[in-house]
């Protein structure tokens, strides 16, 4: 039963778009980003966010490197390192994480009138643990 409980969660704490978009792949990793409306109801209050997902497809642990937005080498703010276990995938949500996987893309989505930020992540690079 506890099980059935905690899928049902994982289930609806997804974002209600799986419209995937392929940003980044080679042989080792996909990258791929979606957009989900994140914020409170109650206050009328929503943050549109980009969501990452990033799939390991090699057989080997790979520690994963990239600044989020174009940021240069020096700019430890919009950085993200984490290790990415074989063929595991990691995917962003609203809720908080340590690991970061979402970028903010724009304020109450439905009233303003300011373009989006566009998805964008640079300084990828991916080393194998062995």
């Amino acid at each position: 039963m506890f099980l059935i409980l905690i899928q049902f969660v994982l289930y609806f704490s997804m974002p209600l778009q799986e419209n995937w978009s392929l940003y980044y792949e080679n042989e080792q990793v996909k990258i791929q980003y979606t957009s989900s409306i994140c914020g409170s109801k109650k206050h009328d209050l929503s943050f549109e966010y980009y969501l990452i997902r990033i799939i390991n497809k090699a057989d080997e642990t790979l520690v994963i490197n990239f600044h989020k937005g174009i940021q240069e080498n020096d700019n430890e703010e919009h950085k993200v390192v984490f290790v990415l276990k074989p063929n595991e995938v990691r995917t962003g949500s609203c809720d908080y994480d340590s690991i970061d996987l979402k970028m903010f893309r724009q304020e109450n989505p439905k009233k303003s009138s300011k373009s989006p930020e566009i998805f964008s992540l640079s300084n990828i690079s991916l080393v194998e643990v062995y």
